[in-house]
């Protein structure tokens, strides 16, 4: 047996132990250095010629066989008696196990069900004795491993975890636009994380060629080390390519303290290629549940398939039939501009946002949404969508919104809500999204559609604050707030996103500059008319 090893727990993990191995107690003990490798006997004795330093892999199966009268924590005990620095156990592990591993410093790790424990042995064994296999060797292993996790379909976070723990770095995996798909690692549970996910947002630090989509598919860059605009840390960033096409980015982080090697760079590369086909794989299930969706939704607000049919079929693509659901209608003043599809996508990115459910579906040149939650969460969601449209397209779309209803054979009169309040929205470009119920007060105002009378109103009741100013505009936007909230001073903070004084002290500054009392009935029709009719003025 080798003596005075270097090697150390930790290290296995990243050069020996198979992807899935996770730690579930005694962390404190990684950092252990490992002597030897044994594996536990079917006979007496358990294990042979332990003299400490030794990581002991053991499977319950063979355990049970070895002695019925055997436990896991009685066999960590004595292990711990004998100064093992490491244990890894195929089988399910009890918190009685974790509990004396904790207590006893000593790394538990469970292994792969899958996992052959002689080949381990072999692979730590070579490791110790100073021949580990080559990074790409070991990348090629690891690779293989990440594939069986996605033949499973165990999900891109279980890729990111079960990566994370074999380089023992953070690891972030992004989509194209840099928004986060799935963090494992330590730095992800660290006060600081917040700052390093805002760093991550940013573009400017990865080379030209990473971001264009295109031009890094045709190249197939290696992975590049970049600092992180966090201070003391580092990235070393792969572009993940799909389908000819730049699809995101698979980062590992790390302190600037640590060193990176070659097999940081091969398993970063076989880790993004992994990810890439899991990505493939998760888009193409979405585009297939967004078919059956949209032909669901279709045939059942055409009336071409009974209740329970389409209840059924929703269910299975993610519809709650105990929530209540608020129906939005959406498409671009312009014509295609933005397209149904891009709408489409604003609204699932929002949605995931928000952490709002929802039901998008592309319906001919306009987009239907069935948003889980009341009449205000709808809204939030249109009014997200909208700042995001006119920020990447530069661009202005209508909403109509239908009444909010708890069962699925109301779903239809709200679609047609929708419909009516979409409709009547292009027709007087209107740029905020106007519910069914709102629509009484502009089929009056379309009589007087080009009278003087009209504008007169409105500036004569709004006095300065119709002035075009931009303190004026934060008023106004107030004003729309208080009116949408009826009144309600703490929803309108928090539609506003500010502090209830702050909202006061605005309420206080409007009073002031118009005069207007808004305690008095009368003047609250008034102003609640002239902020309609500002929206077609």
């Amino acid at each position: 047996m080798p003596g005075h090893s270097s090697i150390t727990v930790t290290d296995l993990l990243r050069l020996a132990l198979p992807v899935g191995t996770t730690i579930v107690a005694g962390h404190r003990g990684m950092h252990r250095p490992v002597e030897w490798v044994s594996v536990l006997n079917t006979r007496p004795p358990a294990f042979p010629d332990l003299v400490g330093g030794e990581i002991a892999l053991l499977s319950l199966d063979a355990m049970h066989l070895l002695s019925d009268k055997l436990t896991l924590p009685t066999l960590i005990r004595d292990l711990s008696e004998m100064d093992v620095s490491g244990i890894g156990v195929v089988g399910e592990i009890g918190a009685q196990a974790q509990a004396m591993a904790e207590e006893a410093g000593i790394p538990l790790l469970r292994l792969p069900e899958t996992t052959m424990l002689r080949n381990v042995e072999r692979q730590i064994a070579q490791t110790l004795m100073g021949s580990p296999a080559s990074p790409e060797e070991r990348g090629q292993e690891v690779r293989e491993q990440l594939l069986q996790l996605s033949t499973e379909n165990r999900g891109l976070a279980a890729l990111t975890s079960a990566l994370a723990d074999v380089v023992g770095k953070t690891v972030v995996v992004q989509d194209k636009r840099l928004h986060p798909l799935s963090v494992a690692g330590p730095l992800a549970h660290t006060p600081s994380w917040t700052a390093i996910e805002d760093a991550l947002y940013d573009a400017n630090p990865l080379p030209a060629l990473f971001r264009d989509r295109m031009e890094v598919a045709q190249a197939s860059p290696d992975p590049v080390a970049i600092p992180l605009p966090v201070p003391g840390l580092r990235r070393l960033v792969a572009p993940i390519v799909a389908g000819k096409m730049g699809r995101g980015f698979l980062s590992l982080l790390f302190d600037e303290s640590q060193n990176y090697d070659a097999l940081d760079v091969t398993l970063a590369r076989h880790g993004a290629a992994v990810c890439a086909l899991e990505m493939a794989k998760e888009k193409a299930i979405r585009e297939a549940q967004k078919r059956v969706q949209g032909n669901v939704l279709e045939q059942f607000l055409g009336g071409i398939i009974s209740e329970n049919e389409a209840l059924l079929r929703l269910t299975r693509l993610g519809y709650q039939p105990e929530q209540e659901y608020t129906t939005l209608y959406i498409g671009g003043l312009r014509e295609n501009i933005p397209s149904a599809r891009q709408i489409e996508a604003l609204c699932n990115e929002q949605a995931s946002a928000l952490g709002f459910g929802a039901l998008v579906q592309p319906y001919g040149s306009e987009v239907i949404v069935f948003v889980e939650g009341e009449e205000s969460v709808a809204r939030d969601l249109a009014l997200a969508v909208q700042g995001r449209v006119s920020e990447r397209y530069h661009a202005e779309i209508a909403v109509g919104m239908g009444q909010p209803s708890s069962e699925l054979r109301a779903w239809r009169e709200s679609f047609q809500q929708a419909v009516a309040a979409y409709r009547t929205a292009q027709q007087w470009r209107l740029t905020a999204p106007l519910a069914f119920w709102e629509m009484g007060v502009y089929r009056l105002l379309s009589l007087l559609a080009g009278s003087p009378e009209l504008r007169k109103f409105y500036y004569e009741t709004l006095g300065e604050l119709a002035e075009n100013t931009a303190h004026n505009q934060e008023f106004i936007t107030t004003l729309e707030a208080f009116f949408e909230e009826h009144g309600n001073l703490t929803r309108t903070a928090k539609r506003l996103h500010v502090h209830r004084n702050t909202l006061l002290y605005r309420m206080d500054r409007i009073k002031e500059i118009s005069g207007l009392d808004l305690d008095n009935p009368e003047t609250r029709l008034a102003v609640h008319l002239a902020l309609r009719i500002r929206r077609i003025l």
